[in-house]
């Protein structure tokens, strides 16, 4: 995440505030999250208002201790924010370095006739990126202001010129954030993967029981199989193999406008019920666009299942940094060989992908097939 654009303000300048008030609502490349205000005081001065977008490590606003707190003298001339607040450590009261705020980043578009073009900053930097034209854009917002949907909308409005009669609209912020990531995945993490069908009757005895379903079986299964595979929940960090001890499993959640990894902390503790309750959960949040940070970070292995779509068998790309995804098929009535006779079992097909760097071909086979005998005795 390089920037975030702040959706709404909370509190108004002059407000009282109290550590762990909301301040504002910010806008992610994966969803819009509430931030809580570090301090209590009053919120003196909003550097960047609704609609604006700040890079990261910027300060939007300044809290003092009291009402009357004279403001540093350095509030009002621009400055780069400092290393620091990348780091979370928060300003000290009367020592708030200040970054260029909306007004100071940019000046003022102007269309062709010299008349002042009223625009949000985060619009204006999208029509540069678009190239296009705000001064000729028609704006929907308070006074005729042109907001960021507006010039998406131009950029997206196809030409009667055109004889292909193509359709041209820029990608979302989490179109971006998926095309960055899957292109690292691929680039920067040598893949392999392998599969092995599972017969799920016991294990769907066991999910019915427990009103689960069979995504929450297998990610039960699979963290507690990791107990035994530290390997697994690595990953490759600044040239050094990093283990955690967590078996955090992140569970893939399809969107209207792509898909994001929600993240299941300490699955292997959980019991079903505990799990499918967690997972309804964080996919509520998902669909709402309310995840908060910690559901959405510190994953060690991803579950992604289209079964519930009809497929069969997929090779899914794995999710960085962690070092392997597992891809699940729908589960459907299969006729197999039980003790030499023919038996229709309930077969479902899953595929390991796995970062080489982290884990070799062997490692991933005893993985998997612990996590298929686990199913197959359904103990979860």
């Amino acid at each position: 995440m390089d920037e975030g654009r702040i959706v709404a303000w909370h509190k108004r300048e002059g407000d009282a505030v109290a550590a762990g008030d909301i301040l504002f609502e910010v806008e992610t490349d994966k969803a819009t999250m509430e931030v809580e205000s570090p301090t209590a005081g009053t919120l003196r001065r909003i550097l960047y208002p609704a609609d604006a977008t700040a890079p990261v490590a910027t300060v939007i606003a300044l809290i003092t201790e009291t009402a009357d707190e004279p403001l540093p003298s350095d509030s009002v001339t621009a400055q780069p924010p400092k290393p620091s607040l990348r780091d979370g450590d928060p300003p000290a009261s009367g020592r708030i370095p200040i970054a260029r705020g909306p007004s100071e980043a940019e000046p003022p578009t102007t269309s062709s006739d010299g008349e002042r073009v009223r625009s949000s900053p985060a619009a204006r930097k999208r029509a540069q990126e678009l190239a296009v034209d705000i001064s000729r854009i028609s704006g929907t917002g308070p006074g005729g202001r042109v907001t960021l949907e507006d010039v998406e909308a131009a950029s997206s409005r196809v030409s009667p010129a055109a004889a292909s009669k193509e359709k041209r609209e820029p990608l979302s912020r989490m179109r971006r954030a998926i095309a960055e990531r899957m292109t690292k995945s691929v680039r920067e993490q040598p893949q392999f993967s392998i599969s092995r069908d599972v017969d799920m009757t016991s294990a769907n005895e066991k999910r019915k029981a427990a009103g689960a379903s069979y995504t929450d079986v297998i990610v039960a299964a699979a963290a507690k199989t990791l107990r035994d595979h530290p390997r697994l929940r690595a990953r490759i960090e600044d040239g050094e193999l990093v283990t955690s001890d967590a078996t955090n499993i992140g569970v893939a959640i399809a969107l209207e406008d792509g898909l994001l990894v929600a993240v299941l902390r300490d699955a292997d503790r959980k019991n079903l019920r505990e799990l499918a309750a967690e997972r309804e959960r964080i996919e509520e949040h998902a669909h709402a666009g309310k995840l908060a940070e910690h559901e959405l970070t510190g994953s060690v292995l991803t579950v992604s299942n289209l079964g519930t779509m009809g497929i069969d068998r997929f090779v899914a790309i794995v999710n960085p940094p962690e070092a392997a995804i597992l891809a699940v098929g729908r589960v459907a009535d299969r006729v197999v060989a039980r003790d030499g006779v023919p038996a229709v079992r309930p077969i479902a097909t899953l595929t390991l992908s796995v970062d080489h760097r982290v884990a070799d071909g062997a490692t991933a086979a005893r993985y998997l097939a612990a996590l298929a005998e686990r199913l197959e005795r359904a103990d979860l």
